[in-house]
């Protein structure tokens, strides 16, 4: 996948810009706050409209306009030239078009403009809670899978169904009839990722291992809130947890609490990693990603890496840069290249106050 072009118009501080892009390795130049990350941010929102940010969608329009708009024209695997069109209204609306189509439904878009995203924003998959973690692993297998997608959806509406009824004190009748629905969701879901992560987890261990130059082991691995190998066994599970739910207005076992870990030297890494570990361990996730989805879709996702280089280790740096696939198309950004003597790899964009020249 190759990104050719970019048209932005009032998209969060950049009024109007028009990029082509003719290489392979492209880099945003330039101080903090002027536009660098917003520019990344549109590229990834092509393929997921979901933004890589922790405040998510808020702000996308410029202040004082009602809309931004961004047009894409991509090369796809297969040679062939592709044109997304994507606005988005103050009030949250949005309009999609890919080819001129008008698409209605996220599940018929997922995975056909992939994009990996590289941040320090990426810390809170060890940190935080795991609500975060649960986010990344439903995006990714949801834009790798179809089948994950729709049973997502259809876990999510059928949890909302029941909490609702909780709420209102529904009987035991109403409540099993989402009950049915929301069983065989969860037992997909728990066997869907109980299949992925092991998958995720080895290329994630490879790719550690190459950044620290094979000294440390890294893995994941799944800590699901409930085995559920049968319907059967989730609904009297639900069954049995209905006058504590009941109480707390909410369904409190199931897929909605999973969790993944990230272990170093099998310790878990939020208290035994230090700060630089933890730094290569998110590096290796998302390289992971990278491999995941091109195994799943047959696709080469882009790569945005929004200021990470500057960050790591001598080690960790040299590195990366090696596992890089060459193959890919890689956007980064900085306030200065990783290293010096690295601007004649890069096709440079300097930035300042939402304007982008080439260099």
């Amino acid at each position: 996948m190759r990104l050719l072009s970019l048209n932005l118009e009032d998209f969060r501080n950049v009024a109007n810009a028009s990029l082509t892009f003719t290489g392979d390795r492209v880099f945003f130049l330039g101080p903090n706050g002027q536009g660098k990350t917003n520019l990344l941010e549109a590229i990834g929102l092509a393929g997921s409209l979901r933004s890589f940010r922790k405040s998510g969608m808020d702000g996308l329009v410029r202040e004082g306009q009602s809309r931004s708009q961004s047009f894409y024209r991509f090369l796809d695997d297969n040679g062939d030239e592709r044109e997304v069109f994507l606005s988005f209204r103050s009030k949250g609306e949005k309009i999609l078009e890919v080819d001129g189509e008008r698409i209605n439904r996220l599940g018929e878009h997922l995975g056909q403009f992939p994009a990996v995203t590289l941040s320090s924003r990426d810390f809170r998959l060890i940190r935080e809670g795991p609500a975060d973690r649960r986010k990344w692993l439903d995006l990714l297998l949801s834009s790798s899978s179809l089948e994950y997608f729709n049973h997502l959806q259809g876990y999510t509406r059928a949890l909302r169904e029941r909490n609702a009824l909780l709420k209102r004190e529904a009987t035991d009748g109403e409540l099993l009839a989402f009950e049915q629905s929301l069983a065989t969701h969860a037992v997909r879901l728990y066997s869907l990722r109980l299949s992925a992560i092991p998958e995720i987890s080895k290329s994630l261990t490879r790719s550690y291992l190459s950044l620290t130059d094979e000294s440390e082991k890294a893995d994941l691995a799944y800590d699901p809130d409930l085995s559920l190998d049968s319907n059967e066994q989730y609904l009297q599970k639900l069954a049995d947890e209905r006058p504590r739910d009941r109480i707390m207005g909410s369904t409190r076992k199931g897929p909605h609490r999973d969790d993944f870990l990230f272990r170093l030297q099998n310790r878990d890494a939020r208290t035994y990693a230090s700060e630089g570990q933890q730094r290569g361990l998110v590096l290796a996730l998302r390289l992971a990603e990278f491999s995941y989805l091109r195994q799943a879709l047959g696709r080469i996702p882009l790569l945005l890496a929004d200021d990470v280089l500057g960050e790591l280790d001598h080690l960790r740096k040299a590195n990366f840069r090696k596992l890089l696939p060459p193959e890919a198309q890689v956007f980064a950004t900085g306030t200065a290249y990783p290293s010096e003597n690295e601007s004649a790899i890069w096709e440079t964009f300097q930035v300042a106050e939402g304007t982008f020249t080439l260099a």
